[in-house]
């Protein structure tokens, strides 16, 4: 039995990886081709971290343990692409893996704890210690994920607290050991917390209110160092960067109703995030994604040819420019052509009489 695949794109060579590792499964002989020229294959760069079933069953960025998460490594200088959605088939974005920073915030701190103004750096690395207290290390990777993934505050501050504990070892503290009973009345932030709203809600005591859901042993030491940040940020801009960011991320933990609980993440979130320090680091490897799925086809045994008779066309969308772009026309590539694998294996192997 033989199947000519035209196309020569991720999607023809993901069909044609797909039905050669079923064959194998089966036991079958199928001899598969693809046509068009290998080394003509768009390429897709690293680094990225994604959770994709359909790429890791590929051998692309397939990781020790097995499982769907899948890390494309790249050049250290170049940010990470990330997905959160499974199979890649949602918003990408990006983090930093030269400690530099992608989000503002991220950046700002960073030059906050380098500032040659001592009040700052030791603000910033109070914040950094806080961190640490959660059992969170704040890496600028951990910061950009928490900031930047399109998801709801609550959801972000999760995915934080799993990637930052997923750096380090040791004793990880649940947030909620840190929350006390809801306050009586609920507070009401601004809900765009600009540094002259936030002086303002500090001078007006809703930040005090606010801080009351925080439990009496930690409570001193948060309000300690809000303060310290809103009187640092009218002459350093980074402070006032950080504290407004930070306040608007704490602030839906700190509003939320008692018996409310911080939710869980998806599967494909929760893999992205303990993931993510094996995804900072990858810089050996193939760092090409498409040029991986060339790879496996060819170890399968399938082959490149340049004229078929009946070639079975697999249809796609041309790739686009942008990196991020790219990234997720690859992974939505790939996905359809696992359906459309699944419908040749049924003509081929069991054609309907």
């Amino acid at each position: 039995m033989s199947v000519e695949l035209s196309g020569n794109s991720p999607a023809a060579l993901t069909a044609g990886i797909l039905l050669l590792s079923r064959a194998r499964q089966f036991g079958q002989r199928l001899l598969v081709s693809v046509m068009g020229d290998p080394d003509q294959i768009t390429p897709v760069q690293g680094p990225a971290l994604v959770h994709s079933a359909v790429l890791a069953s590929c051998g692309v960025g397939s990781r020790p343990d097995g499982g769907a998460v899948v890390v494309v490594p790249g050049p250290s200088e170049s940010p990470l692409a990330v997905c959160l959605d499974d199979d890649g088939a949602g918003s990408w974005f990006t983090v930093d893996r030269a400690g530099r920073g992608e989000h503002p915030a991220t950046q700002a701190l960073v030059r906050l704890c380098r500032s040659p103004h001592p009040q700052g750096r030791r603000l910033g690395r109070e914040l950094l210690q806080g961190l640490g207290g959660l059992g969170c290390m704040a890496e600028p990777a951990v910061i950009d994920l928490t900031l930047r993934a399109p998801i709801s505050p609550y959801h972000r501050v999760v995915l934080g607290l799993l990637a930052g504990h997923s750096l380090r070892t040791g004793r990880r503290v649940p947030l909620h050991d840190f929350l006390g009973p809801a306050t009586s009345s609920e507070v009401q932030l601004p809900d765009e917390l600009t540094l002259e709203a936030a002086i303002a809600a500090h001078t007006q005591g809703l930040l005090d209110e606010a801080l009351l859901r925080v439990k009496p042993e930690a409570r001193p030491i948060l309000s300690t160092w809000i303060g310290g940040m809103l009187r640092h940020a009218s002459v350093d801009p980074d402070a006032a960067t950080v504290i407004c960011t930070v306040l608007d991320t704490l602030a839906p933990v700190l509003t939320m109703p008692e018996a409310a609980v911080l939710p869980t993440l998806s599967p494909a979130a929760d893999g992205v995030a303990n993931a993510l320090p094996a995804a900072i680091g990858a810089q050996a490897g193939a760092s090409d994604a498409a040029r991986g799925l060339v790879d496996t086809f060819c170890f399968l045994g399938g082959t490149f040819v340049d004229y078929a008779r009946f070639p079975v066309v697999i249809s796609g969308d041309p790739a686009p420019n942008g990196r991020l772009e790219r990234w997720r026309w690859f992974c939505e590539s790939t996905r359809s052509a696992a359906d459309t694998a699944d419908a040749l294996w049924r003509r081929v192997v069991d054609p309907v009489q």
